[in-house]
């Protein structure tokens, strides 16, 4: 039997989906219809009618529907019969629920008020739509005895993500060249390297009248100079310029760009892979839906794809002194280095190498900063830049 070469090679998107290159475009084209039927089914979930009745949503790309949590199978025939429902019947799955999105949200703002007072260091908290609760992350269950104890009465799921450390061998860069001799194009998921702070990695470009910048983790900052690390090199890198801006309030800070040996450009990195190397930026928006794919690129993990898992996350620093809310949760892990690093996902079956950012990676407990928060802050407290994007 004959096999087309083009089944060999894997789309990223195939290999977290476990499938075959071919079936990735029908499978995205659905997730993307998925995810528009869902924002117009949520608008409706959220009403006073239906809030204390339904649980959330999540997609499912392979049965090609989405899943309503009902806890309240009488109120399903009275959703049914709207008519902005009519037109995405066929493509809605109702499975009983014990939670409704009342209850679940009661739950939610308890718990972060727990946090608010507590401040458990590196807890990440955030609404599951699977598991149809609220669930915590802690380092180590043991040492959070206080923090658990108070929010044992809003009845989440706990989950220890201490994790062992792991080694991992970088490939030298099949970009790695002579930053005296070329102008270097510097993508999404590059690395970043500072004397002070080591390394984090590139989230993606922004331009005004002024120039170009790069936004990456507010946690990196440091004084002095960033330079260009590409994956795999650890030796000299070319400088591009100083971190002019860091939030207090939202984990990004902004890089402007003073090297003119230094290209921006509109392409997130997947060099390692045999296909689809340069991804390329169309645009920006919103986390909307649950259990879609998200993928992000990063200097020391690379190029990797995962699952949304809540969209309302909270998370606490280190040391306790600063909480950060509405943050993307995802089933993406990461090591030092990434933080930074794009978040991204495919937008087009017809081209497969078109993505939307949606934020950036800022924690290994898979949190990520959304694109709407680094905007709103960028315009409240520092100025009005846009995403260099494909036109």
């Amino acid at each position: 039997m004959y096999y087309p070469i083009y089944a060999e090679q894997h789309h990223p998107l195939a290999t977290l989906w476990e499938v075959d290159d071919t079936e990735v475009p029908n499978l995205l084209e659905r997730e993307r219809t998925l995810i528009a039927y869902d924002k117009t089914l949520n608008s409706i979930l959220q009403q006073a009618d239906f809030i204390s009745s339904f649980g959330g949503t999540y997609i499912d790309i392979f049965e090609n529907h989405i899943v309503v949590n009902t806890v309240d199978s009488s109120k399903v025939n009275d959703l049914l019969a709207l008519p902005q429902i009519k037109p995405i019947e066929s493509f809605l799955s109702f499975k009983e629920a014990s939670n409704s999105m009342s209850r679940l949200q009661y739950n939610f703002d308890q718990i972060v008020q727990q946090v608010n007072l507590i401040r458990p260091p590196l807890v990440i908290v955030y609404t599951d739509m699977i598991d149809n609760n609220n669930v915590i992350y802690v380092p180590n269950v043991a040492s959070y005895t206080e923090f658990l104890d108070a929010t044992k009465p809003f009845d989440p799921i706990v989950i220890d993500i201490s994790d062992p450390s792991s080694s991992q061998n970088l490939a030298q860069s099949r970009r790695n060249v002579n930053p005296r001799s070329f102008k270097v194009k510097v993508l999404g998921g590059d690395g970043l390297y500072n004397d002070r702070a080591g390394t984090c990695s590139v989230g993606f470009w922004v331009f005004d009248i002024n120039g170009f910048y790069i936004i990456t983790a507010g946690h990196c900052y440091e004084p002095g100079v960033w330079s260009h690390q590409p994956w795999g090199t650890r030796g000299p890198s070319l400088p591009i310029g100083s971190m002019v801006f860091d939030s207090s309030n939202v984990d990004f800070g902004v890089i402007f760009l003073e090297n003119d040996n230094v290209s921006p450009t509109f392409i997130i990195n997947n060099d390692e892979a045999e296909q689809f190397k340069e991804l390329i930026i169309t645009g920006g928006e919103a986390v909307s839906s649950h259990d879609v794919h998200i993928c992000k690129s990063g200097y020391k993990t690379q190029f990797t794809c995962a699952n949304v898992f809540g969209i309302n996350g909270v998370w606490v620093s280190i040391d306790g002194s600063k909480v950060l809310y509405d943050l993307i949760i995802t089933g993406l892990r990461s090591d030092s280095g990434d933080s930074g690093g794009s978040l991204l996902s495919f937008v087009s079956p017809q081209d497969l190498d078109l993505v939307v950012v949606h934020g950036i990676h800022i924690t290994g407990g898979a949190a990520a900063e959304p694109i709407t928060n680094i905007f709103n802050e960028l315009d409240l407290h520092y100025k009005p830049l846009t995403l260099y994007q494909r036109n």
